[in-house]
């Protein structure tokens, strides 16, 4: 099978997906949850309008996702106020406790992903998607404003 370097990196976040929704079956929790956690984990309260811009997704997904976390007791509205645009959500006492969990799984997988891998060839790797990364911020810059 030929792969490009781009069918690589889906794959690998395929992996990491499939491998999150199997730890996290009991729990009932699918990787989107997963990942919106670990945004309010590691960066505190953030409204759905943050999210879905580091998602790079519509609002109305983000919406859903909250609204499964809120049911499943993992997240919160930081206020009574839901008319307010901005709302921040944050983790639930129960949330964070989970999170660390998540935090810990999601490091045992980047371990075992990083197996046979010597750290200058990690720092090249970790310099070539960074550079990736910003060619496909600058792609995008640039579409939108020839939009």
């Amino acid at each position: 099978m030929n792969l490009t370097f781009i069918n690589i990196m889906v794959l690998i976040r395929k992996q990491l997906q499939r491998y999150l929704n199997e730890e996290f079956k009991t729990k009932n929790l699918k990787s989107s949850e997963i990942f919106l956690m670990q945004i309010l984990y590691r960066d505190g309260e953030k409204s759905q309008i943050e999210i879905s811009r580091i998602f790079e997704c519509d609002k109305s997904h983000v919406h859903r996702i909250v609204n499964k976390l809120i049911d499943k007791n993992l997240i919160e509205y930081s206020d009574d106020n839901k008319l307010s645009k901005n709302l921040k959500l944050k983790l639930t006492d129960e949330g964070k406790i989970f999170s660390t969990k998540i935090d810990s799984v999601i490091k045992q997988w980047h371990n075992k992903l990083l197996q046979g891998i010597e750290p200058d060839e990690l720092k090249i790797a970790r310099n070539v998607m960074k550079k990736l990364l910003k060619n496909a911020n600058t792609l995008k810059e640039t579409e939108f404003k020839n939009a």
